[in-house]
């Protein structure tokens, strides 16, 4: 709920066009906002908690390909839910520059790189910050 309050804030803060004067203030309903991130949400609830959990055997190897394999898992879901969010905001016509939506995307590509010169594998991080070992 946090993401589609900040996306409703945002897009009503800056993205909002100036209509004619004699118009009617319009901005983004939060409930709309809600619906696009959890339209958004999905496919990446999909991808890194179904795909993820199906491919954990092979993710979790030390080796090269299973880490680029978690990383591309990674960013192809984030990407797709900024894509999303893109479209569904692209569909106001109160709204411009929603391609401000996307730019997250840049850095998401710039990441996966990183980690793939740094070896990060994603999956072995969240599993550790969700499970992680204690001492006995």
């Amino acid at each position: 709920m946090s993401i589609a309050t900040l996306t409703w804030y945002l897009s009503n803060k800056y993205l909002l066009t100036r209509g004619l004067s004699h118009s009617t203030k319009q901005e983004v309903e939060w409930l709309h906002a809600f619906d696009i991130h959890c339209n958004a949400f999905f496919p990446l609830f999909l991808m890194l908690y179904v795909v993820q959990y199906m491919l954990l055997p092979i993710l979790l190897t030390s080796s090269f390909l299973p880490r680029v394999l978690s990383n591309a898992l990674y960013a192809v879901s984030f990407s797709y839910y900024f894509y999303i969010t893109f479209v569904g905001f692209l569909e106001l016509p109160i709204l411009g520059k929603q391609e401000y939506f996307l730019y997250p995307v840049g850095l998401i590509v710039v990441c996966f790189v990183l980690s793939i010169i740094f070896p990060f594998n994603a999956t072995i991080w969240t599993l550790s910050t969700y499970f992680p070992v204690r001492a006995l």
